[in-house]
């Protein structure tokens, strides 16, 4: 796929989170990612296992920073964005 390809396959899929009512991810690293993939340095599987890598240290430090001010943490902690994250991406490769 063509870096111009990549470029409107990110495009399509950012909007459409946005017409979903989602938010979308707006941390330089994530982007700096994505930036990568349309340049063709990065594959998107790469980008998938980076942002689930910086999900999970975010979630740390926010576990971390709670247990710091005695919040009792829920034993179920909810959805994972797994699968949420795998359908983002894969549109990437849908263009």
């Amino acid at each position: 796929m063509k870096s111009e390809q990549r470029r409107l396959a990110a495009q399509k899929a950012f909007d459409r989170l946005r017409r979903a009512g989602l938010p979308t991810e707006e941390d330089p690293r994530f982007l700096v990612w994505i930036e990568q993939w349309i340049a063709g340095e990065i594959e998107i599987q790469e980008v998938r296992e980076r942002y689930l890598g910086f999900l999970r240290e975010q979630a740390s430090e926010l576990k971390r920073r709670a247990l710091a001010r005695g919040a009792k943490l829920p034993s179920d902690p909810g959805p994972q964005p797994i699968d949420e994250i795998d359908n983002f991406l894969s549109d990437f490769t849908k263009g």
